[in-house]
């Protein structure tokens, strides 16, 4: 694919929806790190305390089926930015400054600046456009595509990752969240005046989980009570960051996303060691959080699949930053994966298209490590495996997620034509997206 080539058009513009012109919208890219979709009360979880997230789902579209192209924090971040799938740009893995470990999942060597490595496509970023296009733009927490500001963040409050959720002595100083939140604000009050792009990201609720007492508190007894009180607390600090818009007058021109670069499981899955990396539901589905007044409906539910690389063109579609080159080459390959969730809603909610997953395991599985391919479509969802060691090949897995939404019972080897019909959507998608691996494993699994 060519690079792409973005210009801003950022003068008022007429709104779909009421007709009147107004300024370019702000924009709020809000993460929490490792949270399953069912953590938060307006996915079905009546025993969370997420009030603030539901009143924005309420006011806003909540994707009840969004996926992270990679269950894993570094790619799926860079997929956020990007709207490119991790073969395009890259970042399969994740990238640490100091050796972090021997798994997997991290690079085996040091990676200072992932976006000065010529293995990585990661330039062509919603925020660099936006910078460029004349937007205030800030980094507040995890940030994990590097150590430093790569230099089109005006404000830059951040860290890779595996900082402590405590900034000292747990429990005597303060809660790194809730710092967090203080320098979202600080930044949102110090741009009020211009448009701004802040992505305010939380480490929390990873682990290693340690929240405030009067939190814990409230979830005392409870299943994975520190989990469930960490999300309590950063939905609190959620609604900081929303009364300072209201204060503001901001809140009605702000495109606000919420999401997760990933869930996870608490059960045992093969490849897992962390219970993230996998293609399963509880950790490839995430929540996804849309409010924007002027160009969405309230209080909507969007069922049919969307994926993460949509958050670029979303954000490029609000604020007139349009593509130069459309759907880019002559052969028709797409500049970007993703498509803005504002025009997928202009059509009907039917899940015409296949949400494909990738992944990388944490461990290995019967000895060996793999690269896996995963389609999810309203009923199926089937995952595919290209093994390191002979052989390369082995049976996948299908589930009817109608009838098995906990992926228990393997219907591989007992539906072939629904295999074989889950396996030409994939050989398809990976045409469109030059994914070698998913044509691959696509076109093996379709010759059976």
């Amino acid at each position: 694919m060519q690079r792409r080539r973005f210009f801003a058009s950022l003068a008022a513009a007429a709104s779909p929806l009421t007709g009147q012109t107004q300024s370019p919208p702000n924009v709020l890219l809000l993460l929490y790190d490792k949270c399953r979709a069912d953590a938060i009360g307006c996915y079905g979880n009546s025993g969370a305390r997420t009030p603030h997230l539901d009143q924005l789902a309420a006011t806003g579209v909540r994707f009840e089926h969004a996926y992270t192209p990679q269950a894993l924090c570094g790619p799926a971040r860079a997929s956020m930015l990007t709207g490119l799938y991790p073969h395009a740009h890259g970042v399969r893995r994740n990238v640490y400054p100091a050796p972090a470990g021997r798994t997997n999942t991290n690079f085996a060597d040091v990676i200072v600046d992932p976006f000065r490595d010529s293995r990585f496509r990661l330039w062509d970023n919603i925020v660099y456009q936006l910078n460029n296009a004349g937007y205030a733009t800030g980094c507040v927490g995890k940030w994990h595509l590097g150590p430093a500001n790569p230099g089109f963040f005006d404000t830059f409050k951040a860290f890779n990752s595996l900082l402590r959720h405590w900034v000292g002595t747990p429990h005597k100083s303060a809660y790194r969240p809730d710092v967090e939140t203080d320098e979202g604000i600080r930044f949102i009050e110090a741009n009020a005046g211009r448009p701004w792009f802040l992505y305010q990201s939380y480490y929390a609720p990873h682990e290693p989980l340690d929240p405030p007492r009067q939190w814990a508190s409230m979830f005392a007894g409870k299943e994975h009570a520190d989990y469930h009180a960490t999300i309590a607390n950063l939905d609190w600090n959620t609604g900081r960051l929303l009364d300072t818009l209201r204060r503001r007058n901001l809140l009605d021109n702000t495109l606000i996303i919420f999401t997760a670069d990933h869930g996870r499981t608490w059960i045992d899955r093969p490849g897992s060691a962390e219970g993230i990396a996998l293609s399963y539901e509880e950790v490839a589905r995430v929540p996804l959080i849309v409010r924007y007044p002027s160009r969405l409906a309230s209080g909507k539910v969007w069922k049919s699949g969307v994926d993460l690389t949509a958050l670029t063109p979303t954000i490029l579609d609000a604020c007139g930053i349009s593509l130069e080159q459309g759907l880019g080459n002559s052969d028709l390959t797409p500049s970007l994966h993703g498509s803005s969730l504002m025009q997928t809603m202009a059509g009907p909610d039917n899940w015409k298209q296949p949400v494909i997953l990738q992944n990388v395991p944490q461990r290995a599985v019967e000895g060996s490590y793999f690269d896996e391919r995963a389609v999810r479509t309203a009923k199926y969802k089937l995952i595919l495996r290209k093994f390191d060691l002979r052989p390369a090949f082995r049976p996948g897995e299908l589930y009817d997620l109608d009838s098995d939404p906990g992926e228990q019972v393997n219907l591989y080897a007992k539906q072939p034509r629904v295999v074989a019909d889950l396996a030409k959507q994939l050989e398809a998608w990976a045409v469109r997206a030059r994914d070698e691996t998913a044509l691959e494993l696509a076109r093996y699994c379709s010759a059976l």
